[in-house]
Order: C-alpha cells, then structure tokens, then sequence
C-alpha cells in the first residue's frame, strides 16, 4: 500500500510537538511527514516496519525516523494484558533543527543522530526507558522553554547512548523473508557451535527477539535451539571418534562441551552407546 503523507498539527510558536496515545493497538496507516519524529512505544509487541527495516518492538522501544521515511505501526498489539500501552510521539521540525546544529555550538553533538544522510536509528533498550521517563515529565501548564527543556533533556540522553544501531547498516535489511534468517541461524551455529553461545547471542545476530528465534526453530527444525545445538554437536563428536585418533575428553572440548561425563552422558542418549564404544564399532 502507497504511504500517505500526514501532518502532524506542531502548534503556533513550538518548533516540536509531543503526542501521546494510550490506546491497546496503534493501527496507523503507513505514512510519513515532513518532520523528524522520535517514537517511543512501551508495553507493544510485534513488528513495525521504517523505509525497508522491520524492526521487532520490545517492552520499551525508541526509535528516530527521519523526515520522508514511510512507517507503519499497524503490526503492533499489547504486550502484557490489563497494562496499559504508552505511544509517544515527539515530532521535531526539520529547518529548526538544521538551524540549531549550524547556530547551536551545544547541539553539534546531534549532527550524527540528525544528518541528512540518516535513515533512522534505534535506540538501546536502557536509552528507551530513561527517555520514557523523562517524557512523561512534560508539563502542559509550564512554559514553552519549560517544555523545551524536556526535549532537550531527550537530546542530551540519545546524544550518550553507546547501544544505537542505526536503521541503514541493520543486517535484517537484508533478511527479505523468514528464510533468509533460517539460513542465517544455520550457518551461525555451524561455524560456532565450539563455542559458548547462546539464545541471546543468535537473536543479536539476526536482530530480532529470543522468543522469535525459538519460534523459528520449532517451525522450521522441529526442535529448539538448545535441541538442535546438541544435535550438531553431538553429530560432530561422533564424526570426530571415528576418523580421528583424538582422545574422548579432547574431543568433548572441540564441540563445545567442558564437563566430560556430562558429554558421555548426552552421547550415550543420542547414539546409544557411549563415545568408546562408538569408536570401537565404527573407527576407521
């Protein structure tokens, strides 16, 4: 569907201007407007797409999407039933803000989270929630520079923020469909399944959440990741025992395990013997 531009009303005087929406879904239509708009959503879940990125929300999600860039929130539903969903909206000029990164020696500290070349960033977890407090600390009864204050107390929070990825360099611009993240998982787990890793450190690689990496392992594998990771591993030791002259504990150590009777214990499970006897059957 072709995004449709909106406006978002910044009141006579305001260079910006904060919107704030509690209802259990944001079923908005794919749009864009001619600002800047710092997008915080807490207590949704699901996916929202900017330009070509679809990004999975956690409880606390905080998002820059620049002006022009088409998005679409329409995949989002309540998190935690009988809590109620909090959408923040801080809509920021574009010709002010270009004017106070150029006149604004304190504001040139934005020109990376605000430059022309930017597709959108999002922000860490730990940013999200230190900005939603400071959000919900506007006042509609103070000034205006009171009001302002706030927004630059959001600029001086993303402006520290060393977890921001931006939007343009997310590698799940390049996992087109679920396929793609399925090749990903595998080829992950089969270069590193030596090491110590876990179900965080694949929801990284592949930039979305842990519960959706399981999901995906249950659909496509019919197992979860632990399952499957002992599997491969497994696989490899019995490969291991018999075209090598390696010993059983060594062996136990290059797939990944460091507890000895805790691998003879899994080996037997899966092959129904144990590693020494393994070898003695099938060694070349």
């Amino acid at each position: 569907m072709k995004p449709i531009p909106t406006k978002t009303l910044i009141r006579p005087g305001y260079s910006w201007r904060h919107y704030f929406d509690i209802s259990t879904t944001a079923l908005t239509q794919r749009h864009f407007h001619r600002e800047y708009e710092l997008l915080l959503l807490f207590n949704y879940q699901g996916m929202i797409t900017v330009g070509s990125v679809d990004i999975e929300v956690f409880p606390c999600s905080f998002i820059l999407i620049p002006p022009n860039i088409p998005h679409d929130l329409r995949g989002l539903t309540l998190n935690i039933k009988g809590k109620l969903p909090e959408r923040h909206c801080l809509w920021i000029e574009k010709e002010w803000m270009s004017h106070m990164l150029v006149h604004c020696s304190e504001m040139r500290k934005l020109a990376n989270v605000f430059g022309n070349k930017n597709k959108g960033i999002l922000f860490s977890q730990q940013a999200a929630f230190e900005a939603k407090d400071v959000i919900n600390q506007i006042d509609y009864n103070t000034s205006s520079l009171e009001q302002l204050s706030v927004l630059f107390r959001v600029f001086s929070l993303i402006t520290q923020d060393k977890g921001q990825i931006r939007l343009s360099s997310l590698q799940s611009d390049f996992f087109e469909c679920e396929k793609d993240r399925v090749e990903a998982l595998s080829q992950y787990i089969d270069k590193n399944y030596s090491k110590d890793i876990s179900l965080s450190d694949l929801s990284n690689h592949v930039y979305c959440s842990e519960r959706t990496v399981n999901r995906i392992f249950k659909k496509h594998f019919g197992e979860t990741f632990s399952q499957r990771l002992k599997k491969i591993r497994l696989s490899h030791a019995a490969n291991l025992l018999e075209t090598s002259s390696l010993n059983v504990s060594h062996i136990c150590h290059c797939v990944g395990y460091n507890n000895i009777s805790n691998f003879n214990r899994l080996f037997k499970a899966y092959k129904g013997l144990t590693p020494v006897e393994y070898r003695t059957k099938f060694s070349n």
